[in-house]
């Protein structure tokens, strides 16, 4: 059986969510997971389920992230770019601490979600051991047609980026919702939908379930409950807000249990467009609106993927409009695509 280091992109909880769920196929395969190395951008910033799910063997690093703008709708993409060069020494320091990680734990596998510094700590591992890049900018990168939208070098930035942890690895596999082929270094996978989303049984309610990555986003959506008396979501934020909460909205912090008990639930699910909450609402077609946070390329990208899928709704801000767009999705064949997840990623380490 093979023993595997995980090394994680902790900007967001995406790459967590597929980190959970491959070690839920590893498991059940038999295989090992020896330790996991989290990318983060504060110590305060690594949420309680991740850390519960691996109480002996995550280790943290400073890794780059992006700068806010003021509304927290967006990131400064030319200010982060600066920022963390500003940083390098830092992170230069990181790449050999992961590297002595590697070195130290000698495992069959190394699988990286999209994590830069863990991609430059893994150009000079020691022969025989597997690397596996894994994530849905993959996806990106093959199908570079999806991103049309936006400034030209944002899109030069993320196939620069995507190119470097590429070039770190054996097998890159490319997180899809739909089945489609690959290229002689990339192949194309399901997306790694958690067991307790696959399992659950969704009953649509009266409640809408929200998931933002940027706070300021949150004012918008009080907008939308104060104009539609009657309007009801569990919002799940970091936020504290200085101001009064309609009475519909209840504010959670994230808690990936409670996350998933409410999407049973849900009337639909509006959130920012990231690749997972998309791909953990698709397996139920549960009625979805995402928005793009602002300047952030990747995002617009994946709103444009979860559109031309029939998957859910793209708006440029949270409105009314959002509620009178949002339907079902027929799910049956995303679910079979889903199911073979596992399969195919256990075999790549396997063969």
């Amino acid at each position: 059986m093979a023993s595997c280091l995980f090394i994680v992109q902790g900007e967001g909880k995406g790459h967590l969510s597929q980190a959970l769920t491959l070690k839920e196929y590893l498991d059940e395969a038999g295989h090992t997971v020896e330790a996991v190395l989290l990318g983060i951008s504060s110590p305060n910033a690594v949420p309680d389920y991740f850390r519960d799910s691996f109480p002996n063997s995550l280790q943290t690093f400073r890794s780059p992230w992006f700068l806010r703008t003021p509304n927290k709708k967006g990131i400064y993409v030319g200010r982060t770019l600066l920022f963390n060069m500003i940083r390098s020494f830092g992170y230069l320091k990181a790449i050999a601490r992961i590297r002595r990680e590697i070195d130290a734990i000698q495992p069959d596998v190394v699988f990286n979600f999209y994590e830069l510094l863990g991609a430059l700590a893994m150009r000079k591992t020691a022969p025989g051991i597997r690397k596996i890049g894994i994530g849905h900018h993959f996806y990106l990168y093959l199908n570079s047609s999806i991103c049309k939208v936006g400034p030209v070098w944002h899109r030069w930035l993320l196939r620069i980026h995507s190119r470097l942890i590429i070039k770190s690895c054996d097998r890159v596999l490319a997180l899809s919702f739909r089945r489609e082929q690959g290229s002689s270094t990339i192949q194309v996978v399901p997306p790694l939908v958690r067991r307790e989303f696959r399992e659950m049984k969704h009953t649509p309610g009266d409640r809408y379930l929200v998931y933002l990555l940027h706070e300021g986003f949150f004012y918008d959506l009080v907008m939308l409950a104060r104009s539609l008396p009657g309007f009801q979501a569990d919002l799940f934020t970091s936020l504290n807000p200085a101001i009064d909460i309609p009475e519909g909205i209840r504010i959670h912090p994230f808690d990936a249990k409670k996350f998933s008990n409410l999407m049973a639930s849900c009337k639909g699910l509006i959130t920012t467009a990231g690749f997972d909450s998309a791909a953990e609402a698709a397996f139920h077609g549960i009625p979805l609106a995402v928005v793009p946070s602002h300047n952030h390329f990747e995002q617009r990208c994946n709103s444009v993927d979860i559109t031309a899928n029939g998957i859910g709704v793209a708006f440029s801000q949270i409105d009314q409009g959002i509620l009178e767009r949002m339907k079902s999705f027929d799910c049956r064949e995303y679910r079979e695509w889903v199911d073979l997840a596992g399969e195919q990623i256990i075999k790549c380490i396997e063969e």
